[in-house]
This record gives C-alpha cells, sequence and structure tokens, in this order.
C-alpha cells in the first residue's frame, strides 16, 4: 500500500481497497457496510469525502499561512533575513 501511495507501483485493487478504508473512516462506518454500497452510493460517498477533505486542506494551509505570515511581522523578521539579536 505504501508504494502504491508514493506512486511507485498502479495496482487498480489496492486503490479501490485505499478507497473503501477512505471512506468507512470518513463516515465512522465499517468496510462491509462500505462493500455493501451500490456502486453510485460509493462514488457520491468517495467524492464528497474528498471534496470535504479538500476544503478541510485548504483552510488548514490558509489558517497555517495566515500564522507563519503574523509571525514574521510580529518579529520584524522577513523571509530569509535572521532574527533579531541572533549572532
Amino acid at each position: 500500500m505504501y508504494n502504491f501511495l508514493k506512486g511507485k507501483k498502479q495496482d487498480i485493487g489496492m486503490a479501490m481497497d485505499g478507497g473503501v478504508y477512505f471512506v468507512a473512516k470518513h463516515y465512522g462506518i465499517s468496510i462491509t457496510e462500505v462493500y455493501q454500497m451500490t456502486p453510485e452510493i460509493f462514488e457520491q460517498s468517495f467524492v464528497w469525502a474528498v471534496a470535504q477533505k479538500t476544503i478541510e486542506q485548504e483552510e488548514m494551509n490558509k489558517a497555517t499561512g495566515d500564522v507563519k505570515s503574523k509571525s514574521n511581522i510580529a518579529s520584524g523578521k522577513g523571509p530569509g533575513q535572521p532574527f533579531p539579536f541572533d549572532n
């Protein structure tokens, strides 16, 4: 699975297993329940879970960027500059 996720190996079975696990974890249901979904319901569940994770990641990146920007302003340090009183 690790090699597949790193893009080193293409295996549709691993991709499907990863998708099943992702949906199960996202919705807090068992893998058996995911396998019992119709293909249409699984696809919709997967797409919505990916969309939610994408939005969550974008918000996290924005918040992290804001914090980094504010810490540079508060310290008087610009990008690539040493902190004041650094020797």
